[in-house]
Formats: C-alpha cells, sequence, structure tokens
C-alpha cells in the first residue's frame, strides 16, 4: 500500500476530505520526525514504539578489495512494534 492508497483508505473510514487526510498525515510524520531528531522516543499505544539507535562503529572486511575498513558509528530510526499490533497480523 503506498501514500495516496493509504491516504483513500482513511478517507473512506473517516469521511474527511483526502486534503485533510494528506494533512493529518504529514503533520504526523512531522512531529515523529522532529522528536526523533531531538533523540526523543514516541509510544503509541497498542501500535509501537519509534526510537532512535545508536549503531557502533565497528570492522568491515571487503571481499572485492580483500581489505578492512572501518565503518564509522552513526544513529538510526527504528520501529518496535507493540505486543498487540504483533497479534493483530497473526
Amino acid at each position: 500500500m503506498n501514500k495516496n492508497e493509504f491516504l483513500s483508505e482513511v478517507k473512506t473510514k473517516t469521511n474527511l476530505s483526502k486534503k485533510d487526510c494528506k494533512l493529518c498525515l504529514d503533520t504526523i510524520l512531522e512531529v515523529i520526525k522532529d522528536a526523533l531528531k531531538r533523540g526523543d522516543s514516541v509510544t503509541l499505544s497498542n501500535f509501537g514504539k519509534f526510537k532512535v539507535s545508536e549503531i557502533k562503529s565497528k570492522p568491515m572486511y571487503s571481499f572485492v578489495t580483500k581489505k578492512t575498513s572501518i565503518v564509522d558509528a552513526r544513529k538510526t530510526p527504528t520501529f518496535r512494534a507493540s505486543d498487540t499490533l504483533k497479534r493483530s497480523v497473526k
């Protein structure tokens, strides 16, 4: 399901205009993104938790060049689904 299909589904279920649905979705995603940029986590009960995880630097071996290099440490967004969401998709 892509964004347009998602918005059509929300429009059908809420009787809101597609424009209003798009504004709501874009605002929700922006709030989540801003919270993650600040280092906060976002927990949506019965859905899941968005947070930023730190990946440590580590050595990597390239089979093509036969050399070892260091992959820099970085931060990445992660999502952990709630138990309720996991049970609903079984």
